[in-house]
């Protein structure tokens, strides 16, 4: 519990710093048990946070892939060992970029980033379509989840065997009321825009008392310093592993 406390009150910026550096340092590092142990540290952020369906899910997925492959590995055939091992790799190297994101829409204070964007001088420009987007992704996901269950109620639900035998009917009945939605979103968060005085010139109040402090600082200097050893460590490796080719 404390831990996640702690992951909630972190400043925004420096979750933002370690989900970009760490999707960015994983996609970088070659070394398969390096990007292991990066995984391991996003599934646990993930974990602290409160995503444990994803984290779940994402378990289950590797060991299926992992016991595919051990079966494939057994058989004659060169292909499907290559293609499990493939994939296998990928779920290793993208697995922590996409962990980062749940950790992201998990711990995340929209209002408080995009304030603390405002305080660091950045051009409004770049700070509205951000918070734009920030804001209207959750609430379409929202309004799918509504329109699924409101789907199933009415028996029309988003069924392989309806999706196979009426692929378009299903498709239109869940994108109509989709755009119909989506539409009215839009609408709701320009009012909620205007209404916060987004046209009015010179400098806004906010409710939230932003500050770097001192365990910021830490968190952040540790994490960087973490991340620069493995970096280094995985360019040894594969200096070493190409040194030893002939």
């Amino acid at each position: 519990m404390y831990i996640r406390y702690f992951l909630f009150n972190l400043d925004d910026r420096v979750k933002v710093w370690i989900a970009v550096s760490t999707g960015g340092s994983a996609i970088y590092c070659v070394d398969p048990y390096l990007q292991a142990a990066m995984l391991g540290i996003c599934l646990t952020l993930c974990l602290y946070c409160g995503a444990r369906r994803f984290v779940a899910g994402f378990i289950i997925a590797v060991a299926a892939l992992a016991v595919t492959t051990a079966i494939f590995a057994c058989l004659p055939c060169l292909e499907g060992k290559t293609t499990g091992r493939g994939i296998f790799y990928i779920l290793l190297k993208f697995g922590p970029m996409f962990a980062m994101m749940v950790f992201l829409q998990a711990s995340l204070n929209t209002s408080r980033f995009l304030r603390s964007l405002e305080c660091m001088r950045m051009p409004p420009q770049w700070v509205i379509p951000l918070g734009v987007c920030l804001r209207f992704m959750p609430s379409v996901a929202a309004e799918c989840r509504q329109i699924r269950y409101a789907m199933r109620i009415r028996g029309v639900g988003l069924t392989p065997k309806r999706l196979v035998r009426r692929p378009f009917e299903s498709v239109g009945y869940m994108l109509v009321p989709l755009l119909v939605r989506s539409l009215a979103i839009g609408d709701e968060l320009a009012r909620a825009a205007v209404a916060r005085g987004i046209e009015t010139p010179g400098a806004k109040t906010s409710l939230y008392d932003l500050g770097f402090c001192t365990k910021d600082a830490v968190v952040l200097a540790v994490w960087t310093m973490v991340l620069i050893i493995l970096v280094v460590a995985d360019h040894q490796i594969y200096a070493a592993i190409v040194g030893r080719m002939p």
